[in-house]
């Protein structure tokens, strides 16, 4: 990551630290991280409105490593913020379907992007190109961050799942470790 993106990512990590107090609000936490989240990639975004691409090589990390660890994310606290609301609270065994539910949507992803989470995981490179130029082919691929065309290629809400839902399967095995600590036998 380049020194600009690392200032920003550095920035981002330092506000999700000064933003996890433990004495604040679940809620209010993720909201905090979730705002931080977005700012961070609104400044990214503006610095490559600017500056551009000087090559390739360059437009493919981006695509490849720095969007999706700024907007993976985005994505992870609207999964946290999605568990706030959506939770049961009194049945324990409906709170066990829906950690289960959650946990088959992250299966699921990876059974349907299982040659792309392969190549990522692997370290291939010799399908970059097509996987994270923007001049490669579609980039429409719907993710919530796509607003700007000149932003997306035709993978990396790919890699930003992968990582987001990476947070969110140690965020679950947390919870739930955490949780089943915590009841009596």
């Amino acid at each position: 990551m380049s020194p600009e993106y690392q200032e920003y990512y550095q920035q981002l990590l330092s506000a999700f630290h000064s933003h996890n107090e433990i004495d604040r609000p679940e809620m209010e936490r993720i909201e905090a991280c979730f705002k931080s989240s977005l700012d961070c990639w609104g400044k990214v975004c503006k610095l490559v409105r600017q500056k551009g691409f000087s090559s390739e090589k360059e437009e493919i990390i981006f695509f490849k490593h720095v969007k999706p660890a700024f907007a993976a994310y985005i994505e992870y606290y609207t999964y946290r913020y999605h568990v706030l609301l959506f939770l049961p609270t009194e049945d324990l065994l409906e709170r066990k379907r829906f950690w289960r539910w959650e946990e088959k949507r992250i299966e699921r992803f990876y059974e349907n992007n299982r040659e792309f989470c392969r190549y990522m995981r692997d370290g291939e490179t010799g399908r970059d190109a097509e996987y994270f130029l923007r001049k490669a082919g579609d980039r429409n691929n719907g993710g919530a961050l796509e607003l700007d065309e000149d932003l997306v290629s035709p993978k990396d809400h790919l890699v930003t799942l992968m990582k987001a839902y990476a947070l969110y399967e140690e965020y679950i095995h947390d919870f739930i470790y955490i949780n089943q600590s915590n009841s009596p036998l």
